[in-house]
């Protein structure tokens, strides 16, 4: 089932955003809830649920559909031509706006930084070529001048219309409201008893976009359930206080288009925070992320990436072990969807800079099999 603007749950209960704003039909919603019961027998979890983000979209999903159906219609409404945005090499955020935004006849520009290379890597830079995008290398220094650089060089050659500028990992309080309406939808699941109220929510912290807007959505929803946040990118970035500080502006975002949203506070107590699963560092794998991982792919014939997913999972169990709630609900909101890898065909390879070839050329981090596909999800 594909919904509409009529029947997303977000505009079901303040019907002013659907009025004020712009919003497109990219995903396919609800994405299940799936109790895995194989890995909760496995690991001593009985009521451990999965939220299937990697079925939002047939094609290219993952969690990044959410923010994107805001996004991109923001896009449309302006009569944007080009998007401008920024992350790393692989990131999720960037080949999936530029696959979802050439469907909509909207060219994609990408400032990227380097990250360790991985197999994913390979195929999420191969899916942004073939969608059209520009990639262009940059480090901490040079990413914000370069970025400054295409959007005035893009409205000169474009007659003085700007750009859409989409902040790293597509987050932004207009983005979050994508997973605002996913815990609208968790709610509806709930009541309909696909699954009992969750306890604890876990999700990967990166650029917080996930857990600011379902911190936000599961208190206007009615849930009780806490949101647990796994640092997956920069420990002095990924804090409780930051993903309150983005759920309060998204809270006042929506407030200007429809003044039915109550005044809800979501505060750094609000949230935990799990910064143990970390390793050396952004998108370098774990050993125990990778054992976690093939288990859970194995009893539940699911793929989760090295650099999110595999250590959202480990911190997890490892908050799970801390507090001894064994006995709770817990639910894992699974994000990665695999996109097919092939080789890249050299007409494609020729087009990238000589820095980001490499990514092609030179061999994988160690553990890089250990998170790829072996069972497609169904």
């Amino acid at each position: 089932m594909t919904e509409t603007g009529a029947t997303l749950p977000l505009f079901n209960a303040y019907p002013g955003l659907r009025e004020a704003i712009a919003w497109v039909s990219i995903g396919e919603w609800p994405t299940p809830v799936q109790h895995a019961r194989n890995f909760g027998r496995r690991v001593g979890l009985p009521n451990i649920y999965v939220k299937r983000e990697d079925m939002s979209h047939p094609e290219c999903g993952g969690n990044k559909t959410r923010g994107l159906e805001f996004l991109l219609a923001e896009a449309q409404r302006r009569g944007t031509r080009t998007i401008v945005t920024f992350s790393s090499v692989g990131s999720h955020h960037i080949c999936r706006t530029a696959w979802h935004a050439a469907r909509l006849d909207i060219r994609t520009v990408a400032i990227v930084m380097n990250q360790p290379n991985a197999q994913y890597v390979r195929s999420h830079l191969l899916w942004g070529l073939r969608a059209g995008a520009r990639y262009i290398p940059a480090n901490f220094a040079t990413v914000l001048p370069k970025g400054l650089y295409e959007l005035l060089r893009l409205r000169n050659r474009e007659g003085g219309h700007m750009p859409l500028l989409i902040p790293p990992g597509g987050t932004s309080p207009m983005a979050c409201l994508g997973h605002v309406n996913a815990a609208f939808e968790l709610a509806q699941q709930v009541r309909s008893g696909q699954l009992p109220e969750p306890d604890f929510l876990y999700v990967p912290l990166g650029s917080l976009g996930t857990a600011a807007g379902l911190a936000l959505g599961c208190k206007l929803a009615g849930l009780r359930t806490r949101v647990i946040g796994v640092v997956v990118s920069y420990r002095w970035y990924c804090t409780a206080g930051r993903v309150a500080r983005l759920a309060r502006r998204t809270r006042d975002f929506m407030w200007r288009a429809d003044h039915r949203v109550p005044d809800v506070q979501v505060r750094a107590s609000d949230l935990s925070v799990v910064s143990t699963a970390l390793g050396s560092g952004y998108a370098w794998f774990t050993r125990e992320a990778a054992e976690w991982s093939c288990i859970f792919r194995d009893e539940e014939g699911l793929c989760i990436d090295g650099t999110y997913g595999g250590k959202a999972l480990d911190g997890a169990l490892r908050f799970i072990r801390q507090l001894q709630v064994s006995d709770h609900v817990h639910l894992f909101w699974h994000t990665y969807h695999p996109l097919p890898y092939d080789d890249c065909p050299a007409s494609l390879l020729s087009t990238l800079d000589r820095r980001l070839r490499r990514y092609f050329e030179d061999p994988v981090q160690p553990l890089d099999d250990q998170f790829r596909e072996r069972t497609v999800p169904s």
